[in-house]
């Protein structure tokens, strides 16, 4: 059994954990086990199913305190003598080879899952990364083609694409838990329309609110379930009350049992700026669900025929006329169409783990 050294960042429900806790629910403990490193200033801190499925996490500094964070990997990288370093940090991820490199790890893999939008602060510090993907790694991968293209430019074709694969068997609809939640919180004869993720400017969730209220407007039985936590929370939820919708729009917060809720929704929408390939887009098509998604996001997240891109150039009434739409599409479920297109997890984990294999007899 060989540990392998994952660097999460950030711990918090959803997006990079999702797809770390996945795969590593999935993959044969006997062969490899994962070391988790995470920052010290994270929000959450319940470390319990990692270390009941036999991982290790590790705190180390903030990647803005770089020169902190490097010294923390590379140390623990070192004491630890870990064979893989498995980044998933997007362009930060050359101060994690970096740290790698340093403490003489072998394989060293750097894995995008995000891309960027003109109008975030952040951007600048992406595009200031972007010529630097390649550096200290040995090896590159992205969750999806959009992703690597935009981070890897040219070099994309060397990166290994691993998809935000499921379980497949517990990723579906279940009547029960849709009417349980349903009438906890009384919109049995609800529109449900739901939104899973960080309250940031990445999601958009100012349009949303906007798109909502256009809804609305247009019908009086649909409700507004908004799964998650940001800094942007309290903006949000100001705007809400403004708009006199605080009896539409439930604010759920944080929660790990996003399956309830998915059977809870009628539609899925995602107005983001932009994303590599959304985990959640993938999740809500496993549970049969409509989705409305902004046209930023790749086309690789269409899985059903349900699922539909929309310009963030139309306006929030266009938006709604979408959503409002969707109502009469079928709720469908096909496990069949979801393994096609790369997302059955068993499978997944398993050419992970042959990949893992395949680059240590490479640098042996």
């Amino acid at each position: 059994m060989l540990r392998i050294a994952v660097v999460m960042g950030k711990y918090t429900p959803g997006g990079i954990k999702s797809v770390i806790m996945n795969y590593y629910r999935a993959i044969d403990k006997k062969r490899y086990q994962f070391d988790v490193f995470v920052y010290d200033d994270s929000p959450d801190k319940d470390y319990s199913e990692i270390e009941a499925l036999g991982g290790h996490v590790y705190l180390v500094s903030n990647i803005k305190r770089p020169y902190e964070f490097i010294k923390d990997l590379r140390d623990l990288f070192k004491k630890n003598s870990y064979k893989i370093v498995h980044g998933y940090l997007n362009t930060l991820n050359v101060f994690v080879m970096l740290a790698a490199k340093l403490a003489g790890v072998p394989v060293r893999i750097a894995e995008n899952l995000s891309t960027a939008h003109a109008g975030e602060k952040k951007t600048i510090i992406k595009n200031a990364l972007k010529p630097w993907a390649r550096c200290f790694s040995t090896n590159i991968a992205a969750n999806s083609k959009f992703a690597a293209e935009w981070l890897y430019g040219d070099e994309a074709r060397d990166a290994l694409i691993i998809r935000n694969a499921l379980d497949l068997d517990k990723y579906k609809f279940n009547n029960e838990s849709r009417s349980t939640m349903r009438a906890k919180y009384n919109i049995e004869n609800k529109y449900v329309i739901g939104h899973i993720g960080r309250f940031s400017y990445q999601k958009n969730h100012d349009f949303l609110i906007d798109i909502f209220n256009e809804i609305n407007k247009k019908i009086d039985d649909a409700v507004l379930m908004l799964i998650g936590y940001g800094e942007l929370f309290d903006d949000i939820k100001s705007k809400v009350i403004k708009l006199g919708l605080v009896n539409k729009v439930i604010f759920v917060g944080k929660t790990e049992a996003l399956s309830d809720y998915y059977n809870a929704m009628d539609c899925f929408v995602l107005p983001s700026f932009y994303e590599g390939l959304p985990v959640v887009g993938i999740e809500a098509q496993a549970f049969g669900l409509p989705c409305v998604l902004s046209s930023e996001v790749t086309e690789e997240t269409k899985i059903l025929n349900t699922c539909k891109f929309v310009s963030l150039k139309l306006s929030a009434s266009e938006w709604a006329d979408e959503v409002i739409h969707q109502r009469d599409e079928e709720r469908l479920t096909n496990n069949m169409a979801l393994k096609a297109a790369g997302y059955d997890l068993k499978t997944e984990a398993e050419s992970l783990m042959c990949y893992y294999d395949d680059l240590l007899k490479m640098r042996s």
